[in-house]
């Protein structure tokens, strides 16, 4: 290998060196921001105090997640890499996604529009999606009824939630406090 070769070879070591050092600062960064980011959501959740821990750990998770995908195009972008096809691929890829899973997302939307109004808690006799029993979990995409005949019947929270829902117990439970 000649003078200029080697000048060149370090050159091009010396540049893409940087960048690529860069890259991993940034990814190093962001790795810990989203792991920062991530407990100030679920410490300011759970400090309001009526948001669920199937919610709280969702919120949190989902906002971890977002940060670290800005933080890898910051560091694609950073190390030289064309980030705006990439941006384009994520989005066509997402809206695949998305219709193809339509119907999981409608419960798992479902799923946090119960967790946040609370129609009904654990414990609660309540009827919704034609079934009634005593509600022995939620999650983000089902909810667990128990019957009187101990059958335990699961339901999609998109199904519950596109139905009336009676809470047998929220009334009962009110007019024993107001007695005592």
């Amino acid at each position: 290998m000649d003078v200029s070769g080697l000048e060149q070879l370090t050159n091009m070591i010396a540049a893409y060196g940087l960048r690529g050092l860069g890259g991993v600062a940034i990814l190093l960064v962001g790795f810990w921001l989203a792991k920062m980011v991530s407990r100030l959501a679920d410490s300011a959740m759970t400090r309001v105090g009526k948001v669920d821990v199937t919610l709280r750990s969702f919120v949190a998770s989902l906002v971890r997640y977002a940060v670290l995908v800005f933080t890898f195009l910051a560091a694609l972008s950073q190390v030289g890499i064309q980030t705006a096809s990439l941006i384009a691929l994520f989005g066509a890829a997402g809206l695949a996604i998305g219709l193809a899973l339509q119907g999981t997302l409608s419960h798992l939307a479902s799923g946090v529009m119960l967790l946040m109004f609370r129609p009904f808690r654990l414990g609660d006799d309540a009827e919704g999606g034609g079934h009634r029993g005593k509600v022995r979990s939620m999650t983000l995409f089902t909810t667990e009824l128990e019957t009187e005949d101990k059958v335990l019947i699961i339901i999609p929270n998109g199904q519950l939630w596109g139905s009336a829902i009676k809470n047998y117990s929220r009334l009962q439970s009110e007019a024993v406090d107001k007695v005592a």
